[in-house]
């Protein structure tokens, strides 16, 4: 079921949408509805039908159809005088339409019909006539509704006592095979005392023995187990790992197209943040996910809440009362990339544009830049401070005065809060340096939804990302895959070294240096870094196989057309900039779709923007 909007939101829809919004969000296959006639108290040329019951799914009608609007739904029907009016209580069955007036639907009043359209029922057969269906294929639960069988001659008992029968039918079953599954969790749960039981018996007689002068083998539990995860067979070619990706996707069910898979696995390689924008349902959340488990990444998926204002939202802070460091799970998820270096590891700031990324992402995007540089969590001189508190307790609470801290402070015998503070610190100070710098094996991704009202980014965000728009992906036809499973990719694959390549050829440079100088014409100035970030990507693509006009098409995307967001006057300036784009990336679709919903959402708001 799609999320519920508001009233005053629904009133602004066309009618072709109001309908299809109703259909979907009331599960309604047509606007039949059958419910109880009410009149009113005076004599009125009108009555309404009240406690709706959807004939199609055969449940109560879905009083939350608005999110801020939590009455049950009526239908309203004007008779004329002539007309003969139906008594309270009646069951009938209604075509119903949707009222036109803005003023009835913020009042919550949707729903109209006309008193040629409204049938008493009287036999449950009337129903299935009315709307079109057959009983074998409309299970009307509603009939198994108290309040529509009070009477003992009802014709609709029949129809709710078989849908009982079945229901409970249906449950004794249910309960049946969770008896049995009860019993057989039970059985393993004996089992597994049994074996917890020999082992301990098995490690005490293997002291017993050692204490007689007998020597084993030291092995680790791990050893013990078998705990080794088998892989797949890891692709030669960059080329082969993309086409392996794709398909391992395809079987679990989520296809996405080559194209949109090469950026992410190029982009990717230069190492630096990755955006992706689509609006929402394009699987922007679900690629990172599927991705990090395709090739053995770790992934964190944060997400970014609007109340994000500086840095500490993103990386956590230092508690000066408790004198303890409180991080944030991006941190930690840092911290623990350092300590994996050979694991790779995506963490997905998810919906970043919900807050203003400047304000908490600006350290991380700065940091990046620079070589060497860290992250500052907090000052060194309040680190010295930690230290000294410390060293001095351990000192004063200690005889060997030569152990190191923590062996001291293990030895130290824990009688006190003070203590166990002490050791509390001591552990965070060690956890949580002053300064941390970015592991290279950490790659940051962000998604943001993207519709006609998105803000545009910053250059500082987009001169310092890959942008990776993802539309509605089509199904491509995939090689099948033996076995569903994962690749042991390392985190040192996805490195593209720029050194290795230090010229673009000369296809792609007059590309980029063609429609960069009619982007001027827009006053936009691309930079040394766009220029590295390009390089980069070249580098990591010079072993796909891919063409120039393909290379020119993703650079184009993701690094040159994310900087448009303006109200233009001259339209011959964006008819310009389009025959420079397609003359370069010739039957390449990616930039020729974006540059035309771009002139679309131009030619309804003059607005040219990427971010459209």
């Amino acid at each position: 079921m799609i999320e519920a909007i508001t009233i005053e939101a629904f009133a602004k829809l066309l009618s072709d949408n109001r309908e299809a919004y109703v259909l979907e969000r009331a599960q309604l296959e047509d606007f039949w509805l059958i419910g109880r006639v009410r009149n009113p108290f005076e004599e009125k040329p009108f009555f309404f039908i009240e406690q709706l019951i959807n004939p199609y799914t055969g449940v109560v009608l879905e009083s939350q159809i608005f999110s801020n609007f939590s009455r049950p739904q009526s239908i309203f029907c004007r008779t004329k005088g002539k007309e003969r009016y139906y008594e309270d209580g009646i069951l009938v069955a209604a075509k119903v339409t949707l009222t036109e007036f803005d003023n009835e639907i913020k009042k919550g009043n949707i729903f109209n019909t006309t008193y040629n359209e409204v049938y008493q029922i009287e036999d449950s057969d009337e129903i299935f006539d009315l709307i079109g269906m057959n009983k074998e294929d409309l299970g009307i639960i509603a009939l198994a509704k108290p309040f529509l069988y009070k009477d003992r001659e009802s014709r609709f008992i029949d129809a709710a006592n078989i849908i009982k029968s079945k229901i409970e039918n249906d449950i004794k079953n249910l309960n049946s095979k969770l008896d049995e599954n009860k019993k057989q969790l039970l059985d393993m749960e004996r089992q597994k005392d049994r074996l917890d039981k020999t082992k301990q018996n098995l490690y005490s007689l293997q002291q017993k023995l050692e204490q007689l002068g007998f020597v084993f083998d030291k092995q680790s539990e791990d050893q013990l187990e078998e705990t080794e995860e088998s892989f797949l067979d890891t692709p030669e070619t960059l080329s082969e790992l993309l086409k392996g990706i794709q398909s391992q996707l395809s079987a679990r069910g989520y296809h996405y197209e080559e194209k949109t898979l090469r950026q992410l696995l190029l982009a990717l390689m230069t190492e630096q943040m990755i955006i992706l924008s689509g609006s929402s349902g394009t699987g922007k959340t679900t690629i990172v996910k599927q991705l990090a488990s395709i090739i053995n990444a770790k992934y964190e998926i944060i997400p970014v809440q609007p109340s994000w204002t500086d840095k500490q939202d993103l990386l956590g802070f230092y508690n000066p009362i408790r004198k303890l460091y409180v991080p944030s799970a991006f941190l930690d998820c840092l911290i623990e990339a350092k300590q994996n270096e050979d694991q790779l590891y995506f963490i997905c700031l998810d919906e970043m544009n919900l807050a203003q990324i400047e304000y908490y992402l600006a350290d991380v995007l700065s940091i990046r830049e620079l070589e060497d540089g860290k992250l500052r969590l907090y000052s060194d001189f309040e680190y010295e401070q930690n230290m000294n508190e410390i060293k001095w307790f351990v000192q004063r609470m200690s005889q060997e005065k030569t152990l190191e801290i923590d062996e001291a402070l293990i030895k130290i015998q824990m009688d006190s809060l003070a203590h166990y503070e002490m050791v509390t610190r001591f552990e965070n100070l060690k956890r949580y340096a002053p300064a941390l710098s970015i592991p290279q094996n950490v790659r940051i991704i962000g998604t943001m939804n993207v519709d006609g009202a998105v803000q545009a980014l910053s250059p500082k965000v987009i001169d310092r990302s890959f942008i990776i728009p993802l539309f509605r992906q089509e199904n491509e036809k995939v090689a099948s895959v033996s076995e569903i499973g994962q690749y042991d990719i390392s985190a040192q694959y996805f490195t593209a070294n720029a050194a290795e390549t230090p010229i673009i050829s000369n296809q792609l440079r007059e590309a980029v240096n063609d429609i960069q100088q009619e982007l001027k014409n827009w006053h936009i100035e691309y930079n040394e870094r766009v220029e590295r970030h390009i390089l980069l990507y070249y580098v990591a693509a010079k072993n796909l196989g891919i063409s120039n006009k393909q290379l020119a098409d993703d650079i184009t995307i993701m690094k040159l057309l994310p900087r448009i967001h303006e109200m233009v006057d001259d339209a011959q300036l964006i008819t310009r900039l389009i025959e420079v784009v397609e003359l370069h990336v010739k039957d390449e679709l990616l930039s020729k779709r974006k540059l035309e919903k771009m002139q679309q959402r131009f030619e309804q708001t003059g607005l040219y923007s990427y971010w459209s």
